[in-house]
């Protein structure tokens, strides 16, 4: 027979309340940390995406503006948001508390309410002045920690070189350094939170016998009974923990404390970026696109003039300057590139050569002069807004408001790097890599629903291919341009296109750049600008290289040494190390005679 007296049902309903609190403490848990975790997917994508646009992750890497960008965006961010949302449920809940215990407590004893008051100022006070140096200590323990895992990628990525020169001794020593640095600062921080956590124990062991001893002496004159003693010393307990959040949660809070101090200061960098005033000096290059023109051109070869051809680069009174210490590298350089006007840049090591093409990229804009890139009416163009489309010419700065600047390699210029980037991805993203970008495929694993939109591609990043017209490259495309640069048996080598590799690694220099000028060919720009981008070539496949380029329309301007270059090329353009005491130009532009250069290559 079933027992069904008051005392089971009531032993039943107690249980059924206790599982009922556990099981909305981890609905509260899990909404907390899902909270948590759309709070750092969409601060993580507002934060990279002002990080690459305008080139600011260019300018903090070329000009050492702020460390460790990467660790800020990762561990402060997830530090960040996992930290704010838990002390700001933890205020919410002493605010709560204090509410509900303050009158019970004053109730009971206004004089121990006032103790309350006097204890925690006081207690606070010692904490902040003992643990003052722990926000300092934090930073500095993020920052030496992420120079510490820096080091080990750079060995990571460099392997080869490093296995090469032998220098794994070397690298161990920089790397303990490093490791030394960070453990000594996280010895000062133990130092200095042991300090505070001795306070902070008997900060809490006073608590205990505080209230008891204020409030005794009301029992034994018979004023209260012994069980508001117990009532009173619950009461001040809780009221003491609610505001005394800074002394029981110092340590935590300096750490958070030292994740925004990271944070601000990496957000004070892309605010000043997006104001385009990060290190823009008071006079700088203007560097502007235009719609085409015409112009009358002579042939390679000389003087024997032929159709009216494209303008498709001005470079006018430029002069060029080293961002930080303004040094002059090139005077007043002034030139135009027709098509087919092939220029090749020579000149001693320091001289300024890959400068220039960064000046003609847009990085560097230290120095006087002007730029002009004509582009295609029609193509880049395209990307403008009706309102715009009246204008002839557009500065570059403007264009930067459409998140990627014109200027970047596009259907008009093109330009190829001395050693080629290699995106993280299959052989297919490789060869579709920059101009197609947007189109490269993502797998199911990676893909993210309409409710988290904020980490799809935003607005400012829409496929740029699709917008000037150009045809994405099929497979048979990409198949063929591989062929086209001798790089055929790779697809063999890496079982097809969508296999995924570290390219960087398993590509040697020599084939990485012949896939570069794979990407232009795909590519097919007007003008390419090409900073040594045979360097790793033997000159049969360098040669190779120059008449596909050649055939397939592309005017070009090199970077180079050898001396097999000037057969590729119109006119060469000299530039010699410059005199910081003398006004003179330090450049001479000069034709190149075919006919005679057999002799001049067998000097």
């Amino acid at each position: 027979m079933r027992n069904n007296s008051p005392s089971n049902f009531f032993t039943m309903s107690v249980a059924l309340l206790v599982e009922f609190r556990f099981q909305f403490f981890v609905l509260r848990d899990y909404a907390r940390e899902t909270l948590s975790l759309r709070w750092r997917c969409w601060m993580t994508s507002y934060f990279m995406q002002r990080y690459l646009t305008h080139r600011t992750f260019y300018k903090i890497q070329s000009q050492s503006i702020i460390d460790n960008p990467d660790q800020r965006i990762v561990d402060d961010l997830s530090s960040f948001t996992s930290t704010a949302l838990s002390f700001s449920l933890t205020l919410f809940n002493a605010a709560v508390d204090l509410i509900s215990f303050s009158n019970i407590l004053y109730t009971i004893y206004p004089p121990l309410f006032v103790v309350l008051l006097l204890y925690s100022i006081g207690g606070t006070a010692i904490s902040i002045f003992l643990g003052k140096g722990l926000v300092t200590l934090n930073f500095l323990q993020e920052k030496k920690e992420a120079d510490f895992r820096y080091g080990l990628v750079r060995v990571r990525e460099n392997a080869e070189s490093i296995a090469f020169y032998g220098g794994e001794d070397s690298e161990l020593q920089l790397l303990l350094q490093r490791f030394t640095s960070a453990f000594e600062n996280l010895t000062q921080l133990l130092i200095s939170s042991r300090n505070l956590e001795f306070f902070t124990n008997g900060y809490r062991y006073l608590i205990q016998i505080l209230p008891a001893a204020v409030v005794a002496p009301m029992y034994f004159s018979g004023k209260i009974e012994f069980g508001v003693i117990n009532q009173s010393v619950s009461a001040f307990n809780h009221i003491l923990g609610d505001i005394s959040l800074i002394v029981y949660q110092f340590q935590a809070i300096s750490a958070f404390s030292a994740a925004i101090d990271r944070l601000g200061e990496f957000d004070d960098v892309l605010d000043i970026s997006r104001s385009k005033c990060l290190s823009d000096p008071m006079e700088h290059i203007n560097l502007t696109y235009s719609f085409k023109k015409g112009s009358q051109v002579l042939d390679c070869n000389g003087s024997i003039p032929v159709n009216t051809s494209l303008r498709l680069l001005d470079v006018e009174n430029l002069s060029l300057k080293t961002p930080k210490n303004n040094s002059t590298l090139v005077r007043d350089l002034s030139f135009a590139i027709n098509e087919k006007d092939h220029l090749l840049v020579i000149g001693p090591s320091g001289s300024g050569k890959t400068s220039l093409l960064r000046a003609l990229a847009g990085l560097w804009t230290t120095g006087k002069g002007k730029v002009t890139f004509y582009v295609e009416n029609g193509g880049d163009a395209q990307s403008l807004t009706s309102s715009d489309m009246a204008l002839v010419d557009v500065n570059s700065a403007d264009m930067n408001e459409f998140g990627r600047p014109i200027n970047g390699n596009s259907r008009s210029v093109f330009f190829l790097p001395q050693r080629p980037y290699m995106v993280l991805g299959t052989l297919r993203q490789q060869l579709l890599y920059p101009t197609w970008a947007g189109e490269a495929v993502v797998s199911d694993d990676t893909k993210f629903g309409g409710s988290l939109s904020f980490l799809t591609r935003p607005p400012n990043f829409e496929n740029v291919g699709e917008n000037r017209g150009v045809p994405i490259p099929t497979t048979d495309d990409l198949m063929q341009v591989l062929e086209d640069v001798r790089l055929g048996y790779i697809l063999s080598r890496f079982r097809g296109l969508d296999s995924v590799y570290e390219w960087s690694s398993v590509l040697s220099l020599g084939e990485q750049q012949r896939l570069a000028f794979a990407r232009m060919l795909l590519s097919k720009p007007k003008l390419a600008l090409l900073d040594e981008s045979t360097s790793a070539l033997d000159e049969v496949n360098e040669a190779h290289l120059y008449e596909k380029t050649n055939a397939a329309g592309i005017t070009y301007i090199s970077i180079g040494h050898r001396r097999t270059l000037y057969a590729y090329h119109c006119r060469v353009l000299k530039i010699s190390s410059a005199d910081a005491d003398s006004k003179q130009r330090n450049w001479n532009i000069e034709s190149i005679d075919h006919d005679n250069l057999h002799n001049f290559l067998n000097l």
